[in-house]
């Protein structure tokens, strides 16, 4: 992962999180900037890659961030999952996980 292209989008990141807990989102990885001094330390705009374990009817996931952060939505059937999918105004693109085929 690369860094952010502007300190608006780290803004945005940053609010985005708030956002995420404020819905009732927990953030599972990432969630803060990245502080390395090898990679610019708070001088640049580098952010943690997020993974946000959240319920698919959050306002949130409805809303496009462009920053690197990865909802965890649960479903119990692919009807249900597709459903998700497409509830959204914005193109997503998808994965689907089960533990049994």
């Amino acid at each position: 992962m690369g860094p952010l292209h502007t300190k608006a989008a780290i803004k945005e990141y940053l609010d985005g999180i708030e956002t995420i807990k404020s819905q009732g989102g927990k953030v599972i990885h990432g969630g803060e900037r990245y502080s390395g001094v090898a990679n610019g330390g708070e001088n640049g705009n580098y952010v943690l890659p997020t993974l946000v374990e959240i319920n698919a009817d959050a306002q949130i996931v409805k809303t496009e961030l462009f920053v690197p952060i990865l909802y965890l939505l649960r479903f119990k059937t692919f009807e249900e999952a597709v459903k998700i999918n497409n509830s959204v105004p914005q193109g997503l693109s998808s994965s689907i996980f089960t533990k049994n085929i």
